[in-house]
């Protein structure tokens, strides 16, 4: 009778596998018509000169940054986010730094902006928004990167499309839906 119960288990235990392997499926199945489909914002290219401004100005700074990244933080990059909860991230530029972002973030706007990321190898990475497709379950996170040198861009794989602007800018997206647990 023990192994009867075992047995039961087991295929028990395999069914729930398989609807929540299938669950899985789904979920990531539904990106790929989004990924497809989607086109980059036309309006977000167009700001590339101020978001080029804004690289500009972090870059004249690059060493002060690097002095604020948290070695033993698991990220290892300067995090500006004015809106954020999160602890570890820096919601004002520290005076030391010396420069002003709050004005680049007014000329781009809430829509095209709001928060970067400073790098060690002096990449930047800035959030430029995050939606819900209308009518679906998919996220679209999308993405500026500056790379100070050119030879450092590098093509993003499925959920991430990308696309190279010039050589120091890369416009890309991450689709995701929410996890199935």
């Amino acid at each position: 009778m023990g192994r009867k119960v075992c047995m039961t288990i087991t295929i028990s235990s395999l069914w729930i596998l398989l609807f929540a392997a299938a669950g899985c499926r789904t979920k990531s199945d539904s990106i790929i018509p989004a990924f497809n489909n989607y086109k980059f914002d036309t309006a977000v290219i167009k700001k590339l000169p101020v978001y080029d401004s804004l690289a500009s100005a972090i870059s004249a700074k690059i060493g002060l940054f690097h002095k604020k990244i948290d070695v033993d933080a698991a990220y290892h990059a300067f995090r500006y986010m004015p809106a954020s909860n999160e602890a570890e991230v820096f919601k004002t530029i520290p005076a030391d730094i010396g420069i002003d972002v709050n004005g680049y973030f007014t000329t781009l706007g809430k829509d095209f902006i709001y928060a970067f990321d400073v790098f060690k190898d002096s990449t930047i990475k800035i959030y430029i928004r995050n939606r819900r497709l209308e009518n679906t379950e998919v996220d679209i996170a999308e993405y500026l990167s500056y790379y100070p040198k050119e030879t450092n861009i590098h093509r993003r794989d499925y959920p991430d499309k990308d696309t190279v602007l010039n050589k120091h800018w890369q416009y890309w997206t991450r689709f995701t839906t929410e996890s199935l647990f």
